[in-house]
């Protein structure tokens, strides 16, 4: 953060699976040593973020070291991306503990658990959900106690100029069909 409060964005064009990689590559031997499987799939068709590409892979950066700390031995993470209407979805899932789901929402607030440091304090989190919302996006968690967790973000696409070329060139096409 600046001086002033605000979050200063550095903008600049990545490709989600391109980012969820950079982000995970760090963790990629703790999950080995841990000897829990990891799937990725992201789609490498997926449109393009435009983003602060070192905030956001700090991002997706808690969502590992949450994952490769609660994750028993042998367990399984799932990394996925995905293209909603106006935005794309990364989201990181992990088999294990699971959160209680009282406390998942709290986890995005300021000293969530002080009552509880199993589960932190929630600051990482809360820096997440700023960097986040600094990007008109989206952020929260999901939960099955006792089965899984999983932490999504999504960000909003602009619109490409290259796919609204596509789509006119699609429109003649179809007029000429006609």
């Amino acid at each position: 953060m600046s001086e002033s409060g605000y979050l200063q964005l550095r903008l600049g064009t990545i490709a989600p699976a391109k980012l969820a990689e950079m982000a995970f590559a760090p963790f990629r031997n703790q999950f080995a040593e841990k000897e829990i499987s990891v799937e990725i799939h992201v789609p490498h068709n997926l449109p393009a973020l435009n983003c602060d590409v070192s905030k956001i892979a700090w991002v997706l950066s808690i969502f590992f070291s949450n994952a490769v700390r609660y994750t028993p031995r042998w367990g399984k993470l799932w990394i996925r991306g995905k293209s909603l209407e106006k935005a794309i979805r990364l989201e990181v899932e992990n088999s294990g503990y699971g959160i209680p789901p009282e406390q998942l929402a709290k986890l995005f607030e300021p000293s969530a658990n002080p009552e509880n440091p199993e589960f932190g304090r929630g600051l990482a989190l809360v820096l997440a959900r700023e960097i986040v919302e600094a990007h008109s996006g989206k952020i929260g968690g999901y939960t099955e106690p006792g089965v899984m967790t999983g932490f999504f973000i999504e960000l909003p696409v602009e619109a490409n100029p290259a796919s609204s070329d596509n789509t006119q060139s699609q429109s003649k096409e179809d007029k000429e069909e006609k």
